[in-house]
């Protein structure tokens, strides 16, 4: 029994990541920072960072602090690690199954950066289909609308008055 405790202690330790450990800020500092532009589904949140006061800005998705949209990426943190993962935008042809990045497998969140964050910024739904580590689907289903315009104010410095409308 004693050899399972670590074996425990590591998959609670992964799962406690997915929801915490999301490239940018911590968890409790976003919930709790400042809204200043929302657009559809999406509300911009501003902190500073620590070392050099710079702005940071990030949207989440209908206040889930698991679904992040920064400057180059929106990240979607997934319990239990990654397999395999797969994006359908719009309703076009579901994209091919890919294997994880090593960066999304250390964080167990996927990553969309590059050519399909352009093609994102661009769409108007995302759906996504993970398998897990220990091969359970998790699926999900993003509305758009508005993510374009949270970028916009993110790519701007999130520059705006704090709204009153938590």
């Amino acid at each position: 029994m004693a050899n399972r405790r670590p074996a425990v202690a590591a998959v609670v330790a992964r799962i406690l990541a997915a929801f915490v450990a999301l490239p940018g800020i911590a968890i409790a500092q976003l919930e709790s920072s400042p809204i200043v532009f929302r657009s559809g589904g999406w509300a911009v949140h501003r902190t500073q960072d620590s070392m050099t006061d710079a702005n940071i800005c990030t949207a989440i998705f209908h206040n889930n602090t698991a679904i992040q949209l920064a400057s180059h990426s929106l990240t979607i943190a997934i319990a239990n690690g990654l397999k395999d993962v797969t994006l359908r935008f719009d309703n076009e042809t579901a994209r091919q199954l890919r294997l994880p990045k090593r960066s999304e497998r250390a964080v167990s969140a996927v990553a969309i950066e590059g050519e399909d964050f352009t093609y994102l910024l661009r769409s108007n739904r995302l759906r996504y289909r993970v398998l897990t580590l220990d091969d359970a689907l998790v699926e999900g289903d993003i509305d758009l609308t508005g993510a374009s315009d949270a970028w916009k104010n993110i790519q701007s410095g999130c520059v705006g008055d704090p709204l009153t409308d938590r």
